[in-house]
């Protein structure tokens, strides 16, 4: 799961506030959090504003940094890889499970993930992590 997919989770999770107001809590610039929540590329954010981020929503700076390090881009290179070479990849999701399998489509939102138990459809933003099977 991307930074920005964590901290738009973290954001609903802890009330829903708008970027506006915690930026305002936080003293950070205008559009910063905004800006991190939209992006598709590993995010260059440096470790000061990931801490205070961090310490608003009460989680370890750890793993707002492990987040920052499974951005979109690297989760869409491993479902084309799995696609193309019909490799298998297992992906952990948000729930603690974790799906094994070889991707048979994706999209900007999903997968689709051959199982050996048949093709489930696998929400993106929910993928926590993933690795190669063996």
């Amino acid at each position: 799961m991307s930074l920005g997919d964590e901290l738009r989770y973290l954001r609903a999770f802890h009330g829903g506030l708008t970027h506006q107001e915690i930026e305002q809590a936080l003293e950070l610039p205008a559009g910063t959090l905004w800006s991190i929540e939209q992006r598709y590329r590993r995010v260059g954010e440096d470790d000061a504003v990931l801490g205070r981020l961090a310490d608003y929503y009460q989680v370890p700076l750890a793993e707002l940094q492990f987040h920052r390090e499974r951005y979109r881009k690297a989760l869409s290179a491993v479902l084309h890889r799995s696609q193309t070479q019909q490799e298998a990849w297992a992906y952990q999701v948000r729930t603690g499970e974790t799906l094994r399998g070889v991707v048979k489509w994706w999209d900007l939102g999903s997968f689709g993930l051959e199982t050996e138990d048949g093709l489930i459809v696998v929400q993106r933003h929910a993928v926590v992590d993933w690795e190669e099977t063996a």
